[in-house]
């Protein structure tokens, strides 16, 4: 067959392709039989009626279309394997002519990446810095742990717990919503019911019931609000003021967790603190290299991965109603946004992860980094420790071991493990001092936090926060 390709950008093949004659006339014939054993022709008995009585009942164009449902896929898969094209996705067809047979296709290609030169790329990495009031907000959120609420009779402050009956209509709803008894703390930097609600009630005291109005802001997450007015009827039942246990030995051995003194204490709210800092610091700086990574590559990828790549946003963020119609439906109506909107507004955070995927896939490729079964099955039974503890009964483990060694599972976890040798390896590469190419870096860095930020890096900072009473204080 007559074939011309021509590459295109984004990883796209442009194919030209004329069918012989012979070909198509043979595919016609197939066509008609298949044709006469699926509809009634009087006269006929099924299969039996020729091609140009076929052909007469059905209409040409109806034969011509059964005939190509068999035939392109067949001439397409020829030429895809005849030509060495490595197709990722379902082409784009264009009947061109009939007489001769020609038909062009958009085939999106996988991608190419060049990352010459990643191993002279170099940024230096911030040291993390932890202050005083870092250490002592993490005694403070630990002795709130186990604080206790005394009724107070005074205006509410920030800090206070309130009970109280809140009923809340937004401009355009039609009914209000109403919540008896409700309990909630003021926490400045929270939101609670809707923006500027907290701040309404400071100052107000026991009683009511007091009405007051607030102004929804221009970018609220849900589209239908946004500038409107919301009137609230808030009776205050009772407000309870926060007492903190003193941080004295009495406290610290109440903990259970073998402190005798205040300074044993602090010292290992300071340890967890500033471990917490370097795994946050660590977070921002593979954020930092890989950006540099990208920013260096040449990356030529079809738009079908970025497609793909909102789609599995959107049914991570839906927890998976997207699966049908009706759930992914409602789902929207939910955040106020159609899927036109929603899929505009991930676009950019879905091509920036496709871009980042592919530079660490290539350098993973490039640096030869390999997850074998043993590294897999080691990471397995790390996280059943972390999930009940190295010293629970064998047959628990092994009961979690189960639900956790799925492929799925598995291929999740070997994915986990080569993102994170392959970063472990650009931060061995950047973390080399080379001072020209630092201040390069620091520009890339300061360009770059105004932009995306990824979403995967940052979860190393929150290992380790769970245990005791002590853990997880910060």
């Amino acid at each position: 067959m007559p074939v011309t390709t021509e590459r295109l950008p984004r990883s796209l093949v442009a194919l030209q392709i004329e069918v012989e004659p012979d070909r198509v006339e043979a595919s016609l014939e197939k066509a008609a039989k298949r044709v006469a054993r699926q509809v009634r022709i009087p006269g006929f008995r099924p299969g039996k009626a020729p091609r140009n009585i076929v052909e007469r009942t059905v209409g040409r164009p109806a034969l011509l279309q059964e005939a190509l449902d068999e035939l392109l896929p067949a001439v397409y898969n020829e030429i895809l394997e005849s030509e060495s094209i490595d197709a990722i996705d379902q082409p784009e067809f264009d009947l061109e002519s009939m007489e001769p047979l020609v038909v062009k296709a958009k085939v999106p290609v996988r991608p190419t990446v060049d990352i010459t030169g990643y191993k002279d790329l170099r940024a230096p990495r911030a040291e993390a810095t932890v202050q005083e009031s870092d250490i002592e907000r993490a005694l403070t959120n630990l002795r709130r742990r186990f604080a206790t609420l005394e009724p107070v009779d005074r205006a509410v402050e920030w800090g206070d717990t309130v009970r109280a009956d809140v009923t809340v209509q937004a401009e355009g709803q039609v009914e209000p919503h109403v919540e008896e008894d409700a309990e909630f703390r003021l926490e400045e930097g929270t939101v609670i019911s809707l923006p500027g609600f907290q701040e309404a009630l400071l100052g107000r005291e026991r009683g009511g019931p007091y009405e007051f109005d607030i102004t929804l802001p221009e970018d609220f997450s849900a589209e239908e609000l946004r500038g409107k007015q919301a009137h609230y009827v808030v009776t205050i039942h009772e407000v309870k003021q926060e007492i903190l246990p003193d941080l004295d030995e009495e406290f610290v051995t109440s903990l259970d967790e073998g402190f005798e003194s205040v300074e044993q204490l602090r010292e290992r709210i300071e340890g967890q603190v500033r471990q917490q800092a370097d795994q946050a610091s660590l977070a921002l700086y593979h954020d930092e290299i890989v950006d540099l990574l990208v920013a260096t590559a040449d990356l030529d990828y079809p738009e079908v991965l970025v497609t793909r790549e909102v789609d599995r946003m959107i049914d991570e963020q839906s927890n998976h109603a997207s699966h049908t119609q009706e759930g992914l439906d409602q789902w929207l109506a939910s955040i106020g946004h159609t899927e036109a909107e929603l899929r505009a507004e991930l676009e950019p955070q879905a091509d920036n992860h496709v871009r980042r995927a592919l530079a660490i896939g290539e350098l993973m490729r490039q640096e030869d980094l390999e997850v074998s079964d043993a590294d897999i099955d080691a990471r397995l039974d790390e996280l059943v420790s972390n999930m009940i503890g190295v010293d629970a009964p064998a047959e628990s483990r092994e009961r979690i071991k189960e639900l956790l060694n799925t492929d799925a599972g598995r291929s999740q976890m070997k994915s986990d493990l080569a993102t994170k040798a392959a970063l472990a390896r650009l931060v061995e590469i950047c973390s080399q001092p080379d001072d020209a190419t630092a201040e390069r870096a620091r520009g890339s860095r300061r360009r770059r936090r105004g932009g995306d930020a990824s979403e995967g890096d940052g979860e190393a900072a929150d290992e380790g926060a769970e245990g005791g009473a002590v853990e997880g204080a910060e």
